[in-house]
């Protein structure tokens, strides 16, 4: 996996915006490996690269936002030139927006401290252990209507500050973003993989009033980009 703070395609991640504003505002959420801010402020991330070689492919601005992720989907359903990624693609969301991808891939996972006895060896037998799970996550809601003990949380690090201090039996998240946030936390080798849970897409999710013009040409430039390998070097970039 990449340094987080190699900075060499910052030029490329975040388009300047023309005086007229930008065709497109992109929400997104703190996932690395797939969208992270860095020390300076820029937002970049394998998916968020993937985005930028999409809009020199397609001739467009655009401008990201970071916030809570249950605010960054809501937001991008009320506003028709918004976006928002990395997006999880359910049936529940299917009619909310219109979907270029897969992105990357998210293979939601139970975490647990290393040097913990683990409190389950099933998902079935973890129905009632403590659950950390982040604020509008695909993966958290999957577990919660199933009828486990999901304890949401604003972001990531509180559900792993509070799997350190007992608080938790486990962290949900994928194996991805587990990776990035015990490097970036000094975390490595303490949390560890315990049961995997789902497995899901993740995608560039725009609204359903998007202009179509625009949504016909960032498709084409995805599939382009998928077709030459262009998006496939990015994963290898990141280790995906």
């Amino acid at each position: 996996m990449p340094r987080f703070s190699n900075l060499a395609l910052l030029g490329l991640l975040i388009p300047t915006c023309q005086a007229a504003g930008p065709d497109l505002i992109l929400y997104t959420e703190d996932l690395p490996p797939f969208n992270f801010q860095l020390p300076d402020g820029q937002i970049s991330g394998s998916v968020t690269e993937k985005i930028a070689l999409i809009s020199k492919q397609a001739s467009f601005q655009y401008q990201v936002v970071m916030m809570p992720w249950a605010r960054a989907l809501s937001t991008a359903r009320s506003q028709a030139n918004a976006c928002v990624y990395s997006t999880a693609r359910t049936t529940e969301r299917e009619a909310w927006f219109s979907w270029i991808g897969p992105m990357a891939h998210n293979e939601g996972i139970l975490f647990s401290v290393a040097e913990r006895p683990p409190v389950a060896s099933s998902l079935q037998g973890a129905m009632t252990a403590r659950i950390g799970g982040y604020n509008g996550s695909a993966s958290a809601i999957y577990l919660s209507r199933r009828g486990y003990n999901v304890i949401m949380s604003a972001n990531h690090d509180i559900s792993i500050k509070n799997l350190l201090a007992g608080r938790l039996d486990y962290w949900l998240t994928n194996r991805h973003t587990a990776n990035a946030m015990s490097e970036r936390l000094g975390l490595r080798g303490r949390l560890v993989p315990a049961i995997p849970v789902v497995n899901m897409e993740l995608y560039l999710a725009c609204n359903p009033a998007l202009d179509g013009q625009l949504l016909k040409r960032i498709r084409q430039a995805y599939l382009l980009l998928q077709q030459n390998g262009s998006l496939a070097a990015v994963d290898r970039k990141y280790g995906e």
